[in-house]
């Protein structure tokens, strides 16, 4: 009977760490896990194909949340996940003039997202920068497969 109290409460424990409500703030850390050391490249924005002209958008995630940006411009920084949304502090960025009008508004949007927030979500090799009524889609596309 002694025994039998430590054991029912241990499986109770056991039984409520697997439950799944039950969350111990790991799910940005498991996000931050799958981002880094990938590079995305931008397939749709607000939910339209884009057709690439010069350049090709993409977003990387290196080491410690390094997160590289190109658009028109370049965009890096230290990024960090807090409850599902992306944020970069100390941002730098390259000050180019784009010729291409559609990627000089992308710069402008990607900025605001980084700097401001943006929700991301990722399933299936796809990468979701959300922030509004604007959405960035991203494939995985890594250097070496």
């Amino acid at each position: 009977m002694k025994r039998l109290i430590p054991l029912t409460l241990f499986g109770l424990l056991l039984t409520a760490c697997q439950t799944p409500k039950v969350n111990a703030g790991n799910d940005n850390q498991t996000l931050v896990q799958k981002l880094v050391h990938h590079n995305f490249v931008l397939t749709k924005v607000n939910g339209k194909t884009i057709r690439y002209k010069q350049t090709l958008p993409s977003i990387s995630f290196g080491e410690n949340m390094f997160t590289s940006a190109t658009m028109c411009n370049e965009f890096n920084g230290i990024a960090s996940i807090t409850d599902s949304k992306l944020l970069v502090t100390s941002i730098s960025k390259t000050e180019l003039e784009c010729v291409d009008e559609d990627l000089s508004k992308l710069d402008i949007l990607i900025n605001k997202m980084l700097t401001k927030g943006a929700t991301v979500t990722y399933s299936h090799n796809q990468l979701v920068l959300t922030q509004g009524p604007y959405s960035l889609v991203y494939m995985l596309c890594d250097y070496i497969n």
